[in-house]
């Protein structure tokens, strides 16, 4: 039984017998996914023609008397397929395994996706074109020929304003729907550029994407001669069909002059470009305020925005790039200084986004000389400078409080110029909304948390055993979460194991210290980085966390009610989780000997335990959702003056 194609490629030929059918045969060799081969012949002068119509293998071959043009030719096979997808393809691409899945898979996961190309390399494997951009003259320019391309492990998915025929996979009902390639033009040039736009114009997107890579070799069926004749005759039939749309880009600069022009020109197809700067890609299966971040990005990807991430270091970017590069989002790590990056968009940005206050200090300079037209939001994530305040308060002798005063009258300094500097500040909560707003009441406050999400099964108190303590410790020895499971196994646990002589505790969080290596035992089990804590959360019974030094919202708390686990802490640690008094007399706890104690009601009564999770599981689907984080940021980018995601 023939199986019912899921590509229909389309070849058209003029001429290159051996090209054609090296071409076929690889196709053939490196194409899994059901499909079909259309051939037509548009008047080859060589006998191409006549192997088309009487010899060809796996395919169906279309012979046209005269040389019609790619783009008629194109049309005349279309008309012959069966499959959902088109794939237009040049005689002269090579294919290579793995060419078409990534390509099939971006039409078969996001219906807004009319056409989708992968990179094209030439010869010696350098990048030819990874989409172009058309500048306001209507002259065209492939990304990376001659376009700042960028180091290819930048390289990330996006909508581009077009992307090569000659490797371009369609979706036939939005082919149809805008007529297929125009009748306007003159056999060849321009014809793929006019259908990316007529795509865009009936609400479909261009895209490329990098996990598909093709060779080209760029054997043109014309003279150059021709060549330049046809291309200005069908840029002027371009400019009269879309020359409104090109209106206010800019012409773009003389090939391989990095220029903020082609920036740009890339982004003129969406409505708004957001920058988020930050310390390193996010890492975000490891604390130290990186889940957020990364959370936030996710919520700000749209199809209507080109959102950039800046990163200060390369920590282990290449391993996290990925998550976002999938997502739309550009990630940028390699750089010589803010400097460099911005002044190479200089004027893109509609918003530029610092988190956290040593970013701001080193981004704020760069933004003035190279942005003066964004709007800026400094992301606190979290008051560093309260945290400073317990250190100080927490110093054993004069000295080491003057010091410790010294920095904390720094970084509040930083704080408040930050705050002070930006057009719209965010905090994680109310409290520090408050004091932001005492210090800079010309800057626009907005209170943005944390999502998380419930899973679709919470285990019950019989499931569960131990207690826990959950963390990131990438900031090394001496940081809040490396003292506060210290705290807890010298100060508490002794305590409850003389209560639970079974009890067993595991350490759940990347990059353990030392001194956390060190507390393994028969019974404390130093677990280290895991993927996803939902897995370990969901295991025991209790989380315990003596914090004695943090700001805002910690995520490991959140992280905890969306695994139904309920937690005992502080109240440094209980703040902005909005838990009301009757869950702060089970919850939060002034002394190692008050935490003893409600550790241990909730290890000995069931009842309890089951209706603090009840609360629990209440309060993350009412405050910490998804939707509700969303509607947060989406009330930031409003008051930035952002287009609402679609």
């Amino acid at each position: 039984m023939t199986m019912t194609p899921q590509v229909s490629i389309v070849l058209v030929s003029y001429g290159g017998r051996a090209m054609l059918n090296r071409c076929l045969y690889l196709v053939s060799e490196h194409t899994t996914i059901p499909h079909e081969i259309i051939v037509v012949d548009s008047g080859s002068p060589d006998g191409t023609d006549r192997f088309v119509g009487e010899h060809m293998r796996g395919a169906r071959g279309h012979v046209v008397g005269r040389n019609v043009g790619f783009g008629a030719g194109s049309n005349r096979g279309v008309l012959d397929a069966r499959a959902p997808y088109v794939l237009f393809l040049n005689a002269d691409v090579e294919v290579a395994p793995g060419w078409l899945e990534p390509l099939v898979d971006v039409l078969d996961s996001d219906e807004r996706v009319g056409a989708v190309a992968p990179i094209m390399r030439d010869q010696t494997g350098e990048v030819q074109e990874f989409g172009s951009v058309v500048g306001g003259d209507g002259w065209c320019r492939a990304w990376g020929d001659g376009a700042p391309l960028g180091p290819e492990n930048q390289m990330f998915p996006h909508d581009v304003d077009y992307a090569s025929a000659a490797c371009l996979l369609v979706r036939r009902k939005a082919f149809n729907h805008v007529g297929g390639f125009s009748s306007d033009y003159d056999t060849a040039y321009f014809e793929d550029v006019d259908l990316a736009f007529a795509l865009r114009a009936a609400g479909w997107s261009v895209r490329v994407d990098p996990r598909s890579t093709v060779m080209h070799q760029r054997h043109g069926s014309s003279d150059g001669k021709t060549a330049k004749e046809l291309m200005e005759v069908n840029h002027s039939t371009f400019l009269r069909r879309w020359g409104s749309d090109l209106a206010g880009r800019p012409a773009l600069p003389p090939k391989f002059e990095k220029r903020p022009l082609f920036y740009l020109a890339r982004d003129a197809i969406v409505d708004e470009r957001i920058l988020v700067v930050d310390d390193r890609v996010p890492n975000a299966d490891r604390g130290s305020g990186d889940p957020r971040t990364h959370r936030l990005l996710e919520s700000l990807a749209s199809p209507n925005r080109r959102v950039t991430f800046l990163a200060r270091d390369i920590l282990r970017a290449e391993a996290y790039a990925p998550a976002l590069q999938e997502l739309g989002i550009e990630v940028v790590w390699q750089h010589s200084s803010p400097f460099q990056i911005l002044a190479e968009r200089a004027g893109l940005y509609d918003v530029v986004i610092a988190m956290r206050p040593h970013n701001f200090q080193w981004i704020a300079d760069a933004v003035a000389q190279s942005q003066p037209q964004a709007v800026k939001v400094y992301d606190a994530e979290a008051l560093f400078h309260r945290r400073a305040e317990q250190y100080v308060r927490a110093a054993s002798s004069d000295s080491e409080r003057a010091r410790l005063q010294q920095e904390l009258e720094e970084q509040r300094a930083v704080e408040e110029a930050a705050f002070r500097w930006a057009d719209v500040g965010v905090c994680v909560t109310e409290i520090e909304a408050e004091w932001a707003t005492s210090i800079a009441p010309d800057t626009a406050i907005k209170v943005v948390g944390y999502p998380v999400e419930i899973g679709p099964r919470v285990p019950t108190v019989s499931e569960r055993r131990g207690i826990s303590y959950f963390g990131g410790f990438m900031g090394g020895p001496g940081t809040p979460n490396e003292t506060a499971v210290l705290d807890l196994v010298a100060d508490v646990l002794p305590a409850l194991r003389e209560k639970h002589p079974d009890l067993t505790m595991s350490v759940i969080g990347a990059d353990p210290t030392p001194a956390v290596r060190a507390l393994a035992s028969e019974y404390i089990d130093v677990v280290g980085r895991v993927p996803s804590p939902a897995y370990w959360l969901g295991r025991t019974r209790v989380q315990v966390v003596p914090m004695r030094f943090g700001a805002g919202v910690k995520l490991k708390f959140l992280d905890s009610m969306a695994a139904g686990l309920p937690f005992v802490t502080t109240p440094v640690g209980a703040e902005g989780l909005r838990l009301g008094s009757e869950l702060e007399r089970h919850l939060v706890a002034e002394s190692s000997a008050e935490m003893v104690e409600r550790v241990h009601a909730l290890l000995s009564d069931d009842e309890l335990w089951s209706d603090v999770q009840r609360q629990l599981l209440d309060i993350a689907r009412t405050w910490f959702s998804w939707k509700a984080f969303d509607a947060e940021v989406d009330e930031v980018m409003a008051e930035c003056g952002v287009s609402p995601r679609p």
